[in-house]
């Protein structure tokens, strides 16, 4: 037996991490003949000194004990849980955490480059120190930064410290800088760009300087214990290459910069031996300079001065880092009729290009991202205003190249080459540049697979994996490359069980969730359009079905799968405070317990309103209803099991009322609902709206002949996609629900998968059939909400569904169906490894199950239903 997977917070050796409150988890595998648990112990260690046992504990849960204990700042905790299981095997594991800053107090100030009003600059101090076996550096910089220490680039990540509500809080991050000390002179440069803290953001040119007009750092440097460097009016600032920068726009770099500046990593290779004499004319002093919007929004710190509330307004990184996790080659080099360069890199991605130059001194490359390509030739106008440019230019000298503070999404990228005066000049040797491109993402990994006999179905649901990959970076946003970019919360609600199928989530959301409640909190419970929120224009409204709904829904499912009772604990104020929101409007106007106005979303871009527009024809204020109920249902099971249980009652009760005013309202006498689209009984069958079992039968027969009536074709928008064949396969016709997996023709899943398609697209025409793009416009090729057809593959295809919170106990119920040949599902969940495989041969079909240690299953095949413990299986 082994002890894998060991995490604290959700996170493998967390160094520096927000860890109030404090959870552990581990899995165990490569059992044999055990099935269950017996006990569980965890010590832990600061230094040799045992300061916590949990003794043999017969309760210890595996997906999420927490433990109360103080933790000190800057301090290093080695952990170990021991496991008996019922065979009496045993064993051991070990790991560690860290702590970072916590609540201690500063020596650092914040600073800026006096030049950071107009363009982002660079700080350095140089200082003496002695080698140090170990070395933390502690900072955060606004907006975006990278760290060099010696001219070697500090960590692994890019574009820290990411997208949050700076107007609440400040990330810091914690970074082990061991062996980057030197005995002697060293020197540590933070390099600055705009980022999402004061670039352009939003629609129609966006706006600017949201949290700041300037760019700052605040940063120590610690040697063992001891404070060796902090950012003070000492330092020095001087002129950056990346002469601009911006998300949605690109970058710009001037290698020509780099002379007479430290050499950092993308300067690593000058040749000018002059460069350490020319530095007095490149740097001048820093100045102090406060971002005072820091913590405004935060309601006990509202009363401090700015100063004050900046520095407590700093806190622990709950974001994962911004990482590279793939690389693509040039898949082919395109030269269109309009004689550009195009390079296809196969797949598209979020992320950027690479690539080796030595053009002479002057000489640019420019690279800009497109989606698609129209009439053979390069097009990109479906990104609106955001430019997606890079443009090097050269100083004559053989660089590694690449950007620092934006990123793209793109799969072709046109490539130019200028001469010193800007005119473009043939581009010939693309093989000599080694352009690769690299995707960025949130450092998360994929723990579900499903795999087909059907290569259409397996691209549709790469298409889907990489929906996800390409827009979870920092936040969930709607699309990576148009000028938008947000946390939009209805796309993420609509996406997020397929989410946690996917990819190992917890982490992500956390962060994301406490920003979400963070901008809750002055606006009443109401949720967001946006988080983080703009606060100007449209994308600040807020309280829209079901955008608003992502404050209960994601979090509920985040709990289901990984059943983490310490995370829904941290989330459910906000979950409370969402329904306590809809509930005052509700009785703001008089009536039954009903969502009876207000501007709502609803079932967005569906295909079922004979006039024109984004809304479709399901009733929205249904919809906004029938998500008040689901909402307030799930808050009443969050308040159960945390115990509290007045509130309890209290929201049973009310989810009671709300759900017997949707059934006089929007309800026949015969139990059905009289919205009758696929969207309409689709909430009534998934939500259990229907009177009695008779009555959602006799629903799923309505939505089985309206899908029917609609040629075997969906007509369904951002909510009724979710859940029409989950409800199709509730109610008896999970074979019309692979009809419609299974469509080839407009509107179905395998239309963008057979014109080429390697992501989900905003609309289901977002490229008309002859290859044109769709005149309507709003037209993302990667948006990933319609990729929550996922869900209903991982739970009712393969049939792998979670009985308890983190799969402890699951539903595996496979729907067979021939015209797919075989389904091979796994999927690594919170309690460990579930496979759920079916296969079709001479006309019969086999299976093959798989069940975790420590976890149960309860099987249905043709109806009958069986108990099965850990191991393997097959029928």
């Amino acid at each position: 037996m082994r002890i894998r997977d060991m995490r604290v917070n959700h996170l493998c050796e967390p160094l520096g991490y927000q860890l109030s409150p404090l959870s552990f988890s581990w899995k165990c595998t490569e059992i044999e003949g055990a099935k269950k648990q017996e006990w569980a112990r965890i010590r832990i260690y600061h230094g040799e000194k045992l300061i916590y046992d949990s003794g043999e504990d017969s309760a210890a849960d595996s997906l999420d004990t927490s433990v109360d204990l103080a933790l000190e700042p800057r301090t290093r905790y080695r952990w170990t849980v021991e496991v008996l299981a019922d065979n009496g095997e045993c064993a051991c594991g070990e790991s560690f955490f860290e702590t970072g800053k916590m609540q201690e107090n500063w020596n650092g100030r914040w600073i800026s480059p006096k030049a950071s009003k107009e363009t982002p600059g660079i700080l350095r101090k140089v200082f003496s120190a002695e080698a140090a076996e170990q070395a933390r550096l502690y900072i955060c910089g606004l907006g975006v930064y990278e760290v060099y220490l010696n001219g070697e680039k500090v960590g692994q990540e890019y574009l820290a410290p990411g997208y949050h509500s700076y107007d609440f809080h400040a990330q810091v991050s914690t970074y082990a800088v061991d062996g980057l000390l030197k005995d002697g002179e060293n020197e540590l440069q933070i390099w600055l760009g705009d980022g999402w803290f004061r670039g352009r953001l939003g629609f129609d040119g966006g706006y600017t300087d949201l949290y700041g007009d300037r760019t700052y750092a605040i940063a120590e440097l610690y040697a063992g214990n001891t404070c060796i460097l902090a950012t003070d009016e000492t330092w020095q600032c001087g002129k950056s290459p990346v002469i601009f920068s911006n998300i949605y726009d690109g970058e710009v770099f001037d290698a020509r910069m780099l002379k007479g500046i430290a050499m950092s990593d993308a300067a690593e290779n000058s040749s000018d031996a002059d460069a350490s004499e020319k530095q007095n004319d490149v740097w001048e002093s820093a100045e102090a300079a406060i971002p005072d919007r820091l913590g405004e929004c935060r309601e006990n710190l509202n009363n401090l001065t700015a100063e004050a509330r900046s520095y407590a307004a700093l806190c622990d990184r709950m974001n994962l880092p911004i990482v590279k996790k793939e690389s693509f080659p040039i898949q082919e080099v395109l030269h269109t009729p309009k004689k550009e360069t195009v390079l296809d890199f196969g797949q598209e991605l979020t992320g950027w290009v690479e690539f080796e130059c030595s053009l002479p001194a002057g000489m640019q490359i420019r690279l800009t991202g497109s989606e698609i390509m129209q009439n053979d030739c390069f097009y990109n106008e479906n990104y609106r205003t955001a430019k997606t440019e890079f443009t090097y230019i050269s100083d004559g000298e053989k660089r590694h190249v690449r950007p620092h503070f934006t990123f793209y999404c793109f799969r072709y990228i046109k490539a130019e080459l200028l001469d010193a005066e800007g005119n473009e000049v043939p581009f010939t040797d693309i093989d000599a540049f080694g352009f690769i491109a690299w995707h960025l993402r949130s450092d998360f990994d994929a723990i579900g697979s499903i795999e087909t006999g059907n290569a259409k179905v397996d691209r549709l649901f790469a298409n889907a994996m990489w929906g996800q990959k390409d827009n979870f970076l920092d936040v969930p946003t709607d699309c990576p490359q148009r000028d938008e970019r947000l946390g939009w919360t209805g796309d993420a609600q609509v996406f997020s069980e397929t989410a946690c199928y996917n990819m190992f989530m917890p982490a992500f959301y956390r962060k994301y969730l406490w920003d979400m409640r963070a901008e809750q909190s002055i606006l009443g419970g109401s949720v967001p359009n946006v988080v983080p929120r703009l606060k100007q224009g449209m994308v600040a409204e807020h309280g829209s079905c079901p955008w608003g709904d992502a404050g209960v829904v994601i979090p509920w499912n985040v709990y289901l799968h990984y059943g983490s009772r310490t995370l829904l604990a941290e989330c459910y104020e906000g979950m409370k405070g969402w329904v306590d929101n809809q509930r005052r409007r509700d009785e703001s106007v008089e009536g039954p317990h009903l969502i009876k106005d207000g501007f709502h979303f609803a079932d967005w871009l569906a295909l079922d309103n004979p006039m024109p527009g984004p809304f479709g024809a399901t009733d929205p204020l249904y919809i906004a209803s029938a998500y008040y109920y689901r909402c307030t249902s799930a808050v009443a099971d969050a308040a159960a099991i945390l115990g509290y249980e007045a509130d309890a009652a209290e929201y049973r009760k009310l989810a009671g009322e709300i759900k017997l005013a949707i059934q006089d309202t929007y309800f026949d006498e015969n139990g059905l609902c009289k919205c009758e689209t696929q969207t309409g009984s689709s909430i009534a069958i998934m939500y259990g709206l229907n009177k009695d079992e008779a009555a959602r039968k006799a629903e799923g027969e309505k939505l089985s002949e309206r899908v029917t009536a609609n040629n075997n074709h969906l007509n369904t928008g951002f909510v009724g996609t979710t859940i029409l064949c989950p409800a199709l396969t509730e109610t008896g016709s999970g074979s019309q629900a692979v009809d419609l997996l299974l469509n080839e023709d407009y509107p179905g899943w395998l239309y963008s998968v057979n014109l080429g398609a390697t992501t989900i697209w905003e609309r289901w025409n977002s490229v008309e059939s002859d290859g044109t793009i769709n005149a309507e416009g709003m037209n993302s090729l990667n948006h990933y909400s319609y990729g929550s057809i996922e869900a209903w593959m991982y739970g009712y295809t393969a049939g792998i569904r979670p009985l308890e919170p983190g799969f402890r106990k699951a539903r595996i119920e496979p729907h067979a169906d021939e015209r797919l040949g075989h389904v091979n599902c796994s999927l690594q969940t919170a309690a460990g490894l579930y496979r759920s495989s079916w296969k079709y041969e001479d006309g019969r079909c086999s299976y093959e199950i798989e069940v975790p240690f420590n976890a149960e299953a309860e099987l249905v095949l043709d109806g009958k239903s069986m108990t099965l413990t850990a191991g393997v299986y097959r029928f």
